[in-house]
C-alpha cells in the first residue's frame, strides 16, 4: 500500500505496513527495518530515446497483468485490524472552517457541452501550518459492519427464454454471474432483440455479448472496475437508466449481489482488446498515400483534380472487427449521399486492398472546391505525413490535403452546424419550404398535404401530428410538435391548424421536425420552432432521442437513427375520433376526413416514400437494413468517434502501434508523457484527446501539421454542438506521476473533475482495505471547483506517498454533488480527527452505500404523481447535463456521482 512519508513524525502500522506522517527527524525501528531490505533497482526512467524513430523500446515498466479476481467470499472478509497507532506530538494544526457543500461554489454558468478548463497545477487547498498533532481519535467506524460473503445475484427468469439466438450465454460461473446481471438490469434497453423500446438507448445495443464489450476499453478497463464505464455507469446510480432517469418502482433494484458479481467479471478480464488484429498489418501512412496516388492514376485526367478521400484506417488499425468496418463504411458513404446536391448516388467503393478508404469526386456529389476546403477549416486533425508521394497526390487534386478521417467527418459533418453549411439549409423554416418549392398554406387549403395525428411517437412527449406535401424531389413531411396535449396543444379537440396560417381556433404547436427528399433520393433533416427559426436541438420537454447523451433531438444525426431506412409507418388516429364526434361541425368534420386519409391510403403514401429512399441505398451499394448491434450505420461510426480512447486508439490515430507510440511520445517530452500515462492508465475523452492532438504531432511524429482555417471560399463554422465524450457530463480524471513505480519510490496524484462537487480519494490494498487520503489533515476542505488539480504528494508537499510493497496499488476516486459530502463507502470522514483513516472492506462498503442511497431514491420516487415524475425526469436530465435544476425536484433528481480508479504497477 502507500506510505506517507516525507516528514516523518508519526509511525503507524496499517494492516502490518507502516505509515509514517509528519515532520519529524528520528524515523522509527520499524520504518529503519523496511526501507532497508530488498533494494530494487531503479525503475526505468521516462526519457527520450536516443534516435528516432526508435524501435518499441523498454522505456517504462510495464504494467503488471491483473489478479485474478478472488471468489466473492474471500473477497468480503475483513481486513486486520491495524495496529495502535505510534504517535509524536507536533504543533497543534491551524482551525479549519467547515466543508462547504458542492453546491456552495457558484462559478460562471457555461454551455453544458463546455470542456471543463485546467488551471495550473495546485494544491485543492492550502496546507495548514505545523501545529502540534492532537490526540489520534479512534479509526471511524464504518455504517455497518462488513457483510458476509454477497449471495449470487439471482437471474430475472423473464428474459431467459428470449435471449437472442447471436447471444453466448457463458458457461464460466463468473461470468454467467456478470451475464446474469446485465441481462436482469441493462438488456431491456441495451441489447439488441430484447429492447422494450424502438432502438438501443444510447446508441449501445450489445450488453450481452460480454467478450464484446469486455474488448471495448470505452466500456471496461481489464482488471479494474472503478476505472470502467460500465462498472460506473452503475456505481455513480446512472443506470439502470429507467430505474434513476425515468424513476420507474416497477423495474428490479440493483442489489449488493449484483454489483459484486459485475466487480467480479471486471477483475478477472484481461486485455482482449487487440484480439481482432490478430494476423491484420498494420496500415501506415504511406500506406494511405499510395494507395490514393494509385487511384488517381486510374481516374480519367478530367476527373483527378475534383478527388477526394475519407479514411478509416485508425479504426482498422485499433482493431474493429470486420463486421464493425463493413458497418462504417456504409455509414460514411450514405451519410456523404445525404450530403449531395446532385440526382446521382455516390457508390460505396474504396480503393485499397484493407477497405479503409473511401474515395468520391466533388463533382459527382455536387460539391464545390469551397466545400470541401469548409471541411478543412474545420478538420482538427489536419497534418502532412513525412511520405514523399503525398506531393503528388496534393498536386493532382489541387488541395493542401486530399484526404480526411472518415469518423470524424460522420461526426462532425451530421449535426449542426456544419451539417447545415454543407446541406446549405436556410435560416428559417419559410425560407426551406421556399427552397424546395413547398407551398405549405395552398396545399393544406387545397388538402394536397396529408396528415395523421396520434397521441404517442417513439420521439414526441406529447400528442404529434405529421403532414405530407410532394415537391420535385419526391417528399417533403414536416411534423407539429406540441410540450403538452391539453387546450390548444390537444389535437383531438382542435385538429385543424396552425392558427397562423388562418385557420380560426386552431392547433397551437411548439415546433417541427422535417423529411425531404434530395435530388438523389436520400434524405434531408430540419428542425424549426413555431416561429420557423432553425433549431440545432429539439427542446427534450417536447421530442427526445434516447440514443444522445442528453436525450435532445439534434438536427441531422438523430433523424438518420430514428429514420434509418425512411420513412416510418405512422396510424392516425384524429380522423376517427373527429369525424365520429358531433360536438364539431360538419364543415370541421368534412375537412378533417379530406386532410387525414384513412390508414390504409396513408400506409400506401408512407410505404412508397420508403421504397424511394431504400432504392437510393441500394444503388449506392448499401444495405438499408445493415446495422452495428441494433444501432443504425452513420450513427455507429459517430459513436464509435466519440467514444473515449484507450491508448492503442489513440497511437492508431497518430499513425503508430502502441508500442512505438510510446516510445515515441517518451521522445516528445514532458507533455507527451502525461498524454501517454493517462493513456496506459486509462482512457481519455474524446474532446480533450481532440484539442491535444496537433500540439504533438510535430514532436511525437515525423509529420507536419496544417493550417487549413484560412483556405480560399472555406467557413469556418462553429464546433459541433454535441462534444464529444466529456461534454456536459460528469467526470473525473484521477493520474499518477508515472506508469509503473520501484518500492521505495513517492507517488505524486492529480485529480481533476468537471464540476464542482465534495472529493473523496483512497488507496485500497491488496486485503481491501481502504485509507482516505483526500481529505487529509494537510487538505481537510474537499469542496473542490470544475478543472481545479487536486495534487497530493510531490514537491511542496506536507506528506508524500511512499510504495513498499510490490503488485498493485489502486487508488479510486469518487465526487459527489447533491449529498453525503463527508461520507463515503458509508463511513463519515473527519480529516483532522482522524486522519488518513482506514475503511475495511472499501469496496463493499462503496457498494453498499450506493445501494441504500438507490432504495432511498426509490421511496422517493414511489411518492410521485406522473407530473411530479416528468418534472423530476427533467430535473435529472438537466443535472446529468450539468445544467440549472429546477427548484423544488426531488432529492433523487439533485444529485450525482462520479467516481474512477487507476491501478499502479510497483515492483
Amino acid at each position: 500500500m502507500f506510505y506517507r512519508n516525507p516528514l516523518r513524525i508519526a509511525g503507524l502500522m496499517v494492516a502490518g505496513a507502516l505509515l509514517t506522517v509528519g515532520l519529524a527527524a528520528s524515523t522509527s525501528q520499524a520504518f529503519a527495518q523496511t526501507s532497508t531490505q530488498n533494494s530494487p533497482a531503479p525503475a526505468p526512467a521516462e526519457t527520450p530515446a536516443t534516435a528516432k524513430p526508435a524501435p518499441p523500446a523498454q522505456a517504462e515498466a510495464p504494467a503488471a497483468a491483473p489478479a485474478p479476481a478472488a471468489a466473492a467470499a474471500e473477497a468480503s472478509k475483513p481486513a486486520p485490524a491495524p495496529a495502535a497507532p505510534i504517535v509524536e506530538a507536533e504543533p497543534e494544526p491551524a482551525a479549519v472552517p467547515a466543508a462547504v457543500p458542492a453546491q456552495a461554489p457558484a462559478p460562471a454558468a457555461a454551455p453544458a457541452a463546455s470542456p471543463a478548463p485546467a488551471p495550473a497545477a495546485a494544491p485543492a487547498a492550502p496546507a495548514a501550518a505545523p501545529a502540534p498533532e492532537p490526540a489520534p481519535a479512534p479509526a471511524p467506524t464504518p455504517a455497518a459492519a462488513p457483510a458476509p460473503a454477497a449471495p449470487a445475484p439471482t437471474p430475472a427468469p423473464a428474459s431467459a427464454a428470449g435471449i437472442p439466438a447471436d447471444v453466448k450465454v457463458p458457461s464460466d460461473p463468473v461470468a454467467k454471474a456478470a451475464f446474469d446481471v446485465l441481462d436482469k438490469h441493462c438488456s431491456r434497453c441495451h441489447q439488441n432483440g430484447m429492447l422494450n423500446r424502438e432502438k438501443p438507448a444510447k446508441n449501445f445495443g450489445n450488453i450481452l455479448h460480454l467478450d464484446e464489450i469486455a474488448a471495448d476499453p470505452h466500456l471496461v478497463q481489464a482488471g479494474n472496475p472503478e476505472g470502467s464505464k460500465l462498472f460506473q455507469q452503475v456505481l455513480n446510480k446512472e443506470m439502470p437508466y429507467d430505474v434513476n432517469y425515468e424513476f420507474d418502482t416497477t423495474k428490479p433494484e440493483v442489489t449488493t449481489a449484483d454489483i459484486e458479481a459485475l466487480r467480479t467479471w471486471i477483475k478477472a478480464t484481461g486485455d482482449q482488446e487487440a484480439a481482432a488484429c490478430t494476423g491484420r498489418k498494420f496500415v501506415t501512412s504511406e500506406d494511405i498515400v499510395a494507395a490514393i496516388s494509385a487511384d488517381l492514376q486510374k481516374q480519367d485526367d478530367h476527373r483527378v483534380r475534383g478527388m477526394r478521400y475519407f479514411t478509416l484506417t485508425n479504426l482498422y488499425n485499433a482493431c474493429a472487427s470486420d463486421e464493425a468496418m463493413n458497418v462504417y463504411r456504409q455509414g460514411l458513404v450514405k451519410l456523404i449521399n445525404g450530403l449531395g446536391r446532385r440526382s446521382d448516388v455516390i457508390k460505396l467503393a474504396t480503393v485499397d486492398e484493407a477497405k479503409t478508404i473511401v474515395g468520391i469526386n466533388l463533382e459527382d456529389l455536387g460539391w464545390q472546391e469551397s466545400d470541401w476546403n469548409t471541411v478543412l477549416a474545420n478538420y482538427p486533425y489536419a497534418a502532412k505525413p513525412d511520405v514523399r508521394a503525398y506531393d503528388f497526390i496534393a498536386q493532382q487534386t489541387n488541395t493542401e490535403l486530399p484526404y480526411v478521417r472518415g469518423d470524424w467527418f460522420t461526426f462532425a459533418a451530421s449535426q449542426p452546424p456544419l451539417y447545415d453549411t454543407l446541406l446549405q439549409l436556410p435560416n428559417d423554416f419559410p425560407g426551406l419550404t421556399d427552397k424546395l418549392g413547398v407551398p405549405m398554406a395552398d396545399n393544406i387549403a387545397k388538402f394536397i398535404a396529408q396528415r395523421a395525428g396520434f397521441q404517442k411517437s417513439g420521439v414526441s412527449q406529447n400528442n404529434r401530428l405529421i403532414e405530407r406535401h410532394p415537391i420535385s424531389t419526391g417528399y417533403f413531411w414536416t411534423s407539429y410538435d406540441f410540450a403538452g396535449s391539453k387546450g390548444r396543444q390537444s389535437l383531438f379537440l382542435h385538429p385543424l391548424g396552425p392558427e397562423q396560417d388562418g385557420i380560426a381556433n386552431g392547433f397551437h404547436h411548439d415546433g417541427g421536425e422535417s423529411i425531404f427528399s434530395l435530388p438523389n433520393g436520400f434524405q434531408g433533416y430540419y428542425l424549426n420552432k413555431s416561429d420557423g427559426t432553425r433549431l440545432d436541438k429539439g427542446p427534450t420537454q417536447i421530442v427526445r432521442d434516447p440514443s444522445r447523451r442528453d436525450l435532445s433531438v439534434t438536427n441531422g444525426i438523430s433523424c438518420m437513427g430514428c429514420h434509418d431506412q425512411g420513412m416510418r409507418k405512422a396510424k392516425d388516429e384524429v380522423r376517427k375520433a373527429v369525424t365520429a364526434d358531433r360536438s364539431f361541425s360538419k364543415d370541421i368534420r368534412d375537412t378533417v376526413a379530406s386532410l387525414y386519409p384513412d390508414n390504409a391510403k396513408m400506409d400506401a403514401i408512407i410505404e412508397d416514400d420508403f421504397q424511394r429512399f431504400n432504392s437510393a441505398m441500394k444503388r449506392a451499394g448499401l444495405d438499408p437494413t445493415l446495422k452495428l448491434a441494433g444501432v443504425e450505420m452513420t450513427n455507429a461510426l459517430f459513436k464509435r468517434y466519440e467514444d473515449d480512447l484507450s491508448l492503442r486508439r489513440a497511437a492508431a490515430e497518430y499513425g503508430y502501434p502502441p508500442e512505438e507510440f510510446k516510445q515515441r511520445f517518451i521522445d516528445a517530452g514532458p507533455e507527451a508523457i502525461a498524454l501517454k500515462r493517462r493513456l496506459e492508465q486509462g482512457i481519455v475523452p474524446r474532446d480533450q484527446f481532440e484539442q491535444l492532438f496537433a500540439k504533438f504531432v510535430e514532436g511525437a511524429t515525423e509529420d507536419r501539421v496544417l493550417d487549413t482555417s484560412k483556405l480560399e471560399g472555406a467557413q469556418a463554422v462553429a464546433p459541433p454542438i454535441d462534444k464529444p465524450a466529456s461534454g456536459g457530463s460528469f467526470d473525473l480524471q484521477l493520474t499518477s506521476d508515472k506508469s509503473a513505480y520501484n518500492i521505495g519510490d513517492k507517488a505524486v496524484l492529480q485529480v481533476v473533475s468537471t464540476r464542482d462537487c465534495n472529493l473523496f480519494v483512497v488507496n485500497v490494498d491488496k486485503m481491501g482495505t481502504g485509507t482516505i487520503i483526500f481529505p487529509n489533515k494537510f487538505q481537510t476542505e474537499n469542496a473542490v471547483r470544475a478543472g481545479e488539480r487536486v495534487v497530493l504528494g510531490g514537491s511542496g508537499s506536507k506528506f508524500a506517498f511512499k510504495l513498499r510493497d510490490p503488485g498493485q496499488e489502486k487508488v479510486v476516486a469518487v465526487c459527489r454533488v447533491g449529498n453525503a459530502t463527508r461520507s463515503i463507502a458509508g463511513t463519515t470522514v473527519d480529516p483532522v480527527a482522524n486522519s488518513f483513516a482506514s475503511i475495511p472492506n472499501f469496496e463493499q462498503g462503496l457498494t453498499r452505500q450506493i445501494v441504500v442511497e438507490a432504495n432511498e431514491d426509490r421511496q422517493e420516487a414511489s411518492g410521485l404523481d406522473n407530473d411530479s415524475r416528468k418534472q423530476a425526469q427533467f430535473a435529472k436530465i438537466a443535472q446529468a447535463t450539468g445544467n440549472k435544476v429546477a427548484p423544488g425536484a426531488p432529492d433523487a433528481a439533485k444529485q450525482s456521482v462520479a467516481s474512477t480508479a487507476i491501478v499502479i504497477p510497483v515492483r
